[in-house]
């Protein structure tokens, strides 16, 4: 009798906990609005719906309608693909098509210059940091000459071993003049007295025709050949009748004509040059008739003529100078 009573007691607990559970079940759900989430919609009124949007559907069928005619671009007289791109560039407002030739993107440089040549074969790679501004003052292939300067020589600027001439970057830096001053001062038709003015000190010498002579001891620089006399207009003294006294000039065998009372300066003239490749060189010292060598290249050249602004330089092929003229401008 006591072993029914226990099992009884412990179906009224199992009972009692189970009721307990599902009241907390349905308290939580209630809080989190399960009733109303099983309510049933409403179905709305048939005259409450939004009218449709009208201009915007008529809008959507025009569209549909259109035919649209797919050209491809022209580009140099050839259609482009459309699978294909075309490199176009905003700069400064203004749309740049680097396919064709105009308007210049990097000017002076062409469009097809920046962006290469895709006829060639391989065809180019544009330049790099082709959006740089300062484009035109970089050095793509690092060869010592910018892009602007590759592009003036008609060179490959992709390319380290095709440059423009190296003689490019030599520039006149000056021209020193070393004075040599002569003057007729006077004479009798028969011998001469000339005299050095620069450099010091002063000298005379008196000289005969067909007479070798020179300032320093035992050098014979000058040979008097002929004379005439002629009637000048001097510079402070008017018309005047004197003599004009003819002179070789031994060292350089050159002739001159001393004009009595006039100077004549017999000047020898050095460049001062620089080499601005890579890095400035200094090239000192090189009178005109002489020759001097690149920096670090061994490549030399001969000194034709060197003016004030400007030298005229040869290279010299086989111990002699070429027929080839440079001009080096002062810079």
């Amino acid at each position: 009798m006591q072993k029914s009573q226990g099992s009884y007691e412990k179906v009224i607990l199992t009972i009692s906990a189970l009721l307990t559970i599902g009241v907390a079940v349905y308290l939580v759900l209630l809080s989190r609005g399960f009733e109303e989430s099983l309510a049933v919609t409403q179905a709305g009124v048939r005259n409450n719906l939004n009218p449709p949007n009208t201009p915007a559907m008529a809008e959507a069928i025009d569209t549909i309608k259109k035919k649209y005619a797919w050209l491809s671009p022209v580009r140099n007289g050839k259609p482009v693909p459309l699978n294909k791109s075309v490199l176009l560039v905003m700069k400064q407002g203004e749309l740049f098509d680097l396919t064709l030739p105009e308007p210049l993107f990097r000017a002076p440089m062409t469009n097809v210059f920046v962006v290469g040549d895709k006829t060639k074969s391989p065809p180019e790679d544009q330049l790099p940091n082709l959006f740089s501004p300062n484009l035109a003052e970089l050095d793509a292939d690092d060869d010592g000459f910018t892009n602007l300067e590759e592009f003036n020589g008609k060179t490959d600027p992709r390319d380290p071993q095709k440059m423009p001439p190296l003689t490019d970057k030599l520039f006149l830096k000056q021209r020193i003049s070393h004075d040599y001053i002569v003057k007729l001062v006077s004479g009798d038709g028969t011998t001469f007295q000339v005299q050095r003015l620069k450099p010091e000190p002063r000298m005379s010498k008196f000289v005969a025709i067909n007479q070798g002579f020179g300032f320093e001891k035992g050098s014979e620089r000058f040979k008097a050949t002929s004379v005439e006399k002629k009637t000048i207009d001097h510079p402070t003294l008017g018309k005047k009748d004197v003599y004009v006294l003819k002179i070789t000039d031994l060292s350089t065998n050159k002739e001159f004509e001393a004009v009595e009372g006039l100077d004549v300066n017999l000047a020898d003239y050095e460049a001062e040059f620089e080499f601005r490749w890579k890095k400035r060189s200094t090239i000192p010292g090189v009178r005109e008739g002489k020759t001097f060598q690149l920096p670090g290249l061994g490549k030399s050249f001969y000194i034709l003529k060197l003016e004030e602004t400007k030298a005229v330089i040869a290279p010299l092929i086989d111990g002699k100078p070429a027929s080839e003229t440079i001009e080096i401008k002062q810079g």
